[in-house]
């Protein structure tokens, strides 16, 4: 072997063990904890955190949260609120009443023939029947008792007897003698083919409706309506917030010299509401600001938040404050606006637990890292991913859900540790390419020394 065979290959080593220095490093973290999948080809998950991770992830954006596969590498993750209660539409049975043929005009005076109970509510419409009244000409329902707006009327009959398809006008009142006309699809039918039914009893307004009193008159169509047996209220489906969880924290420190109390959160919790426990009555301005650490500057959070407490009961003191945007800071400080004697309040610290959605890239096992000074969540185009997803299944996909297991300790606090470890693989690499070097200018002067042949 010649010698810049030798050199060749000696460079050739430097650079594959530089190389598979580079490639075996793994990201340090505090701790882990297993993922199990509810189903196995879901392909989307999503694990709900708990306060472990809070108090384990050191980022203030949580960007050292990252879930890797079997191979051990990150697979696209996105944090994301948690999943809001499902909107529950509620629904309410409404008094309804026959009117004649005079009421059911436009402009007609149902007020003359009706007669209400003090909180305004129908107890009967005072007419006699005539021949020509009969069926009813239009019903009045009395939705006065309905504390939400109505989305939609449906009104329920027996089987109809003669087949029928009749379009629905819909009129509105607070005191039964003005009315005015409201938007709604109404086209009521029950149709029937040998053993096939096909019934529509829905009347939806284009927007919701609030009014104490609904006047609906036929229209257009064809056969005779049956003969209505109820007529139901509809509201709108809506989602109550979710319930929020609550941390409780002491003064780590007597007052300072303004009155300033000092708080410390050991967990990235995502606090999105403020509140004040008072010992007592009590009545006092304050203002609340955070910051991530002693060299860090206050960042004020909520100025001039009055609080109070007289007596007792919910109604005695002041609701929760919510802020205009989610905190994770480390340490807090209240200050009121005159310091005063009394004992230190507590300071009440609300928020919604998280979730992190993840696809299954690669093999499992998969799990969830925490708490690094160095590694990263890397971007990935999960948002676009999720909102197709949702739109293919028509908005009521939802990513399957993986639960978190018993946590494993890995780097621990060495973890946190910014400081750069030393690359001994670069090292390595560059002391061969020096030794490369120095070989390669050795054999060129040995060559340049040889005699020349004669």
């Amino acid at each position: 072997m010649t010698r810049i065979t030798r050199c060749t290959t000696v460079l050739a080593a430097g650079l594959w063990c530089g190389g598979a220095a580079a490639a075996g490093s793994d990201e340090a973290f505090v701790a882990q904890w297993p993922l199990t999948l509810s189903s196995a080809d879901a392909g989307a998950y999503r694990v709900e955190l708990d306060e472990a991770v809070y108090a384990t992830t050191v980022s203030p954006t949580l960007r050292d949260l990252v879930v890797v596969n079997g191979a051990g590498r990150q697979v696209p993750a996105l944090l994301q609120p948690a999943d809001a209660p499902e909107a529950r539409r509620t629904t309410l049975s409404l008094p309804w009443f026959p009117l004649p043929a005079t009421a059911a005009r436009a402009g007609g005076d149902i007020a003359a023939i009706s007669e209400l109970d003090p909180d305004g509510r129908l107890r009967r419409i005072q007419w006699q029947p005539a021949p020509g009244d009969a069926p009813p000409a239009a019903l009045l329902a009395d939705a006065s008792a309905s504390d939400a707006p109505l989305q939609a009327l449906v009104l329920g009959w027996e089987a109809a007897e003669v087949p029928f398809e009749r379009t629905v006008r819909v009129e509105v009142s607070d005191d039964l003698r003005a009315w005015r006309p409201t938007a709604a699809a109404g086209r009521l039918l029950d149709l029937q083919r040998g053993d096939a039914r096909l019934v529509e009893r829905r009347i939806v307004f284009d927007r919701p409706v609030r009014a104490r009193y609904l006047r609906l008159t036929p229209g257009a169509g064809a056969g005779p309506m049956p003969a209505i047996v109820s007529i139901t209220g509809e509201s709108p489906a809506l989602a109550e917030a979710p319930a929020l969880a609550w941390r409780a924290l002491e003064p780590v420190a007597p007052a300072d010299a303004e009155g300033g109390l000092m708080f410390h959160l050991d967990a990235r919790l995502p606090v999105t509401h403020v509140d004040i426990a008072l010992d007592g009555n009590a009545t006092a301005r304050w203002t609340l600001a955070v910051r991530d650490g002693d060299d860090a500057p206050w960042r004020t959070v909520a100025s001039d938040w009055l609080v109070y407490r007289v007596g007792t009961g919910t109604d005695a003191r002041t609701p929760p404050r919510p802020l205009d945007a989610t905190v994770r800071a480390r340490q807090w400080r209240l200050v009121p606006d005159t310091p005063g004697a009394g004992g230190a309040p507590a300071l009440r610290l609300g928020y919604r637990l998280e979730q992190l959605v993840f696809v299954a890239e690669g093999a499992p096992p998969f799990v969830l890292r925490a708490g690094s000074a160095r590694a990263v969540r890397v971007d990935a185009a999960v948002a676009p991913l999720l909102a197709d997803l949702e739109a293919r299944d028509g908005g009521g996909w939802r990513p399957a859900v993986a639960s978190l297991g018993a946590r494993t300790e890995l780097a621990g606090a060495a973890a946190l540790d910014d400081t750069r470890p030393r690359d001994w693989g670069t090292w390595l690499l560059w002391t061969m390419l020096l030794l490369g070097v120095l070989l390669v200018g050795g054999f060129a002067l040995s060559l340049l020394r040889a005699p020349k042949p004669r």
